[in-house]
């Protein structure tokens, strides 16, 4: 389980660094322009980033990047948006549909909604933009134009892009969404984060990349010990392994609660939410347990889309009532791997009483992974230049 591994000429000289997460990128991005979909096509590309690696450096790095890459895969090139988006519900509305029909349709189809007028896309009006520029304004909903609280003129890709390329223009530019257009601008439909994270090799593939980006932090930059006396490498891989520790929920960072009880209406806990620009509320009980979690999809779903009034209605008859949630003590994989599988993008984190201290938001999650490998990636590079 090595990060970095030195390099040597036949001389025994050190000229250069290999580092597991430059590999992996690299890996992965033959891996997106692979046409071939046959079961070894993961090994094929893996083979192809190794380029002139041979001997003991080709196996270790083969024995260490490719059970990742096959299970984030399952031995296919990733698929692309088009893909993703087959058959799924559109959720197109004009520039003149009030909010009120607009979150019917974001309801039924549980997403995002694109204004499109005349065949070109206009707008976004997402699950937050619901929360904050309309119920927790108390606008009127079946009087109200989407277009005057849409977001204007948004960024869309091509259905042709991959799902990793959309990961990471969502990194890249913070984006919790993204439309998707055909070149001449007909709208094809629209991908979140979950979407992308899912469709890029689910629960068992996202489990060895989260574990990979988190030991970027946690392993040691040293993958053998060098002799000066002699200039080689003087232990062998196998004997240098060492057993990753499961890091906890803690090393996540997981994002202070937004706390609310359960005796207080929607309306109150959009506008508090709207506040602090939060998307999801802690509900306690009177006691102040844990009684529940509301997001801002929740307000669509439960409260918008049923016509039911913000001000009156207790948060408690819309909440999601007992949510799963994860100790700060709990191995960090396994709580990412739970939201994937779950499609949870919220979590509750608790401490050693139960008492909820956190909340983990997979989009954070994902682009801190991200942000991680790409650092790494950049050190590793530096590393090679200066060797």
């Amino acid at each position: 389980r090595f990060r970095h591994l030195p390099v040597t000429d036949d001389t025994g000289a050190v000229v250069g660094v290999l580092d597991i997460a430059k590999c992996l990128n690299d890996a992965i991005s033959k891996l997106e322009r692979s046409k071939e979909k046959s079961n070894n096509a993961a090994e094929e590309a893996l083979k192809a980033s190794l380029g002139g690696a041979g001997g003991a450096q080709a196996a270790a790095l083969q024995q260490l990047l490719g059970p990742l890459l096959s299970q984030a895969f399952s031995g296919q090139s990733s698929p692309t948006l088009r893909t993703v988006l087959a058959g799924k519900p559109s959720t197109i509305v004009s520039p003149s549909s009030t909010i009120q029909d607009t979150g019917n349709k974001m309801a039924e189809a549980r997403k995002a909604a694109l204004v499109v007028d005349d065949g070109n896309l206009v707008g976004i009006f997402g699950f937050k933009d619901m929360m904050t520029r309309a119920v927790a304004k108390e606008l009127p909903l079946n009087l109200t134009a989407v277009s005057t609280v849409m977001t204007s003129n948004p960024e869309s890709v091509s259905p042709d892009t991959s799902v990793l390329e959309a990961l990471q223009i969502m990194h890249d530019n913070k984006f919790l969404t993204l439309p998707v257009c055909e070149a001449n601008g007909s709208v094809v439909g629209i991908v979140d984060v979950m979407d992308c994270v899912y469709a890029s090799g689910g629960a068992d593939g996202w489990r060895s990349i989260f574990a990979s980006a988190m030991e970027c932090d946690e392993l040691t930059d040293t993958a053998s010990v060098y002799s000066a006396r002699s200039g080689t490498v003087s232990r062998s891989i196998k004997s240098c392994r060492s057993k990753r520790k499961d890091m906890p929920v803690s090393k996540l960072r997981p994002k202070a609660p937004m706390v609310s009880i359960s005796s207080d209406t929607v309306l109150s806990v959009a506008q508090m939410l709207a506040s602090k620009r939060g998307d999801a509320a802690i509900i306690t009980d009177s006691s102040g347990g844990l009684a529940g979690i509301i997001t801002d999809t929740d307000v669509t779903r439960r409260v918008v889309a049923k016509e039911l009034p913000a001000s009156t209605t207790c948060i408690a008859d819309v909440m999601t009532p007992k949510p799963s949630c994860v100790a700060m003590s709990d191995p960090a994989t396994d709580a990412l791997v739970t939201m994937v599988e779950n499609r949870f993008r919220h979590l509750p984190v608790t401490d050693d009483t139960g008492a909820v201290v956190g909340v983990l938001d997979i989009a954070k999650c994902l682009n801190d992974a991200i942000s991680k490998l790409e650092r790494s990636k950049e050190k590793s590079n530096n590393a090679a230049e200066e060797a």
